[in-house]
């Protein structure tokens, strides 16, 4: 039984009438004659009970055949209008991962509610992911779509490009003495103690934000190395050291810490969306088309 037989079985059901229905189907009436018993004799029942040679009426048969024949079309064609959505990139999902300091900058609540305002019939899943993890989880497909700090170089068949620029900021305990001042320069810092994220964590983004603020020739001096960025501010807290975070992490509010923006710096912490260079989805194209456009507003 093919889709077609269901359509001629209800025009002709409509109609009452062969000649009208095969008129409405722009086809001959003798086809649609032997299409009807094609399909009867597929169902091993008559459908229809003839009053003259093109008039019919339904039988008890046809009746509630006529209900299931109805609710098939509908799905089928709510199934090819999914496909063709699916395949503009207008509905599916996208599975997204991100890092802390994205989170926190509002970037990622901001772009999740503007996307969805223009593919309403797109899911997003977040997941918060450490840059490597998400590198990782994009290899093996785990996600989508990845908002990492940007790297030197790509791993191999992943590409992308900077999303959001953010100012450096020091982080420092409430009762150092340079908590006084409204903005820190690096030479200010060039004798200081700072703590810092695990080299891991570090290997391949330039030495991190500590080696993106060092004066010229000089490297800051690192007494701790933790795994993660609440480590690095509980430590900073408890007087270890100080530490050089992107602005968007200086929303995290941990007692003891101030924050001071770094002047003359040229630097800023990138943001970058990775993704498959070979990606096919259609939504999730879409979606990094959406942030290509947010990429480039950033430039302008």
């Amino acid at each position: 039984m093919e889709l077609r037989h269901l359509r001629y079985f209800t025009a002709v059901a409509e109609e009452m009438h062969f000649g009208r229905a095969a008129a409405r189907l722009n086809i001959a009436a003798p086809t649609l004659s032997h299409q009807i018993g094609a399909l009867e004799s597929i169902l091993g029942a008559k459908l229809f009970a003839r009053r003259t040679k093109s008039a019919v009426a339904l039988t008890e048969t046809g009746k509630r055949f006529l209900v299931e024949a109805y609710a098939t079309l509908k799905q089928a064609s709510q199934a090819e209008l999914v496909g063709r959505r699916a395949a503009r990139g207008d509905v599916g999902s996208i599975a997204a991962g991100y890092i802390f300091s994205a989170g926190c900058s509002g970037l990622i609540s901001s772009v999740v509610s503007d996307f969805h305002q223009q593919h309403p019939g797109i899911a997003m899943h977040l997941r918060r992911l450490v840059t490597f993890e998400q590198f990782r989880s994009l290899v093996d497909n785990s996600i989508d779509v990845g908002f990492t700090a940007a790297p030197q170089s790509y791993p191999s068949g992943l590409v992308g490009f900077i999303i959001d620029r953010q100012p450096f900021y020091l982080a420092m305990p409430e009762r150092h003495p340079l908590a006084t001042r409204k903005h820190i320069t690096p030479a200010m810092i060039a004798d200081e103690a700072f703590v810092a994220v695990s080299l891991e964590m570090e290997v391949g983004f330039g030495g991190g934000n500590i080696a993106a603020i060092s004066p010229l020739g000089t490297s800051l001096r690192i007494v701790e190395r933790v795994p993660d960025i609440f480590s690095v501010l509980i430590m900073v807290a408890a007087g270890v050291g100080l530490s050089v975070l992107s602005q968007p992490l200086t929303n995290v509010r941990i007692p003891g810490i101030v924050f001071r923006k770094i002047s003359g710096v040229n630097r800023k912490a990138e943001l970058a969306v990775v993704y498959r260079r070979n990606e096919t989805a259609p939504a999730v194209k879409a979606f990094l088309d959406f942030l290509r456009t947010r990429a480039r507003a950033l430039k302008a």
